[in-house]
């Protein structure tokens, strides 16, 4: 959805417009259900936790400013939200993503193919999710927004509000632990 358009969506949304919120919603509950999903796994009720973002965003639209893209203002409270739910769920231990059967199932990934390979393939999902688990949350936060959403590290750092130097090397320091995790899967 283009820049202009956001902008006329988001002053009908300040103006209580239920059509625009439906069109606002619409246009970005996929990118906060994926980026719920893959952050928080199954261990939680991602609807539940979709609604609640959507009820800060709508709640607090007079708080944009525009100073980042809209983008990145839904995404930097997708990220607050998820990270506050892990947080209360996991006060003091490492938080652990379920990722069950369904997840692989369901991951976009292609399994076209004979049984051998579709198999490999779900086993191979499994244990990088299961590696995601040995991850801190800021350095999984970041692996998950650069691999899997495909942000730019200016826009993490953006959305983190993170210095640039930082989101890097936790990225670096991710990926070289998944790396470590993962070194016995692909032998």
């Amino acid at each position: 959805m283009d820049s202009n358009r956001i902008s006329v969506l988001l002053q009908k949304c300040k103006e209580n417009d239920k059509m625009a919120q439906h069109e606002l919603f619409n246009a970005y509950k996929q990118k906060v259900y994926d980026l719920s999903y893959r952050s928080l796994g199954g261990n939680f009720d991602i609807d539940d936790v979709v609604q609640q973002i959507f009820i800060a965003i709508f709640g607090s639209l007079g708080q944009f400013k525009g100073m980042s893209s809209f983008d990145t203002w839904v995404y930097r409270i997708t990220v607050k939200i998820c990270t506050t739910q892990l947080r209360k769920k996991y006060r003091k231990r490492q938080p652990q993503i379920s990722y069950d059967s369904a997840i692989v199932e369901n991951d976009r990934g292609d399994f076209s193919g004979d049984a051998l390979a579709v198999l490999e393939r779900k086993e191979l999902t499994k244990s990088i999710y299961r590696a995601f688990n040995k991850l801190s949350p800021d350095k999984r936060m970041i692996v998950i927004l650069y691999e899997m959403e495909g942000r730019t590290l200016e826009e993490i750092a953006l959305i983190l509000k993170k210095p640039l130097g930082t989101v890097k090397s936790r990225l670096f320091h991710g990926r070289k632990a998944l790396k470590k995790h993962l070194s016995g899967c692909m032998e």
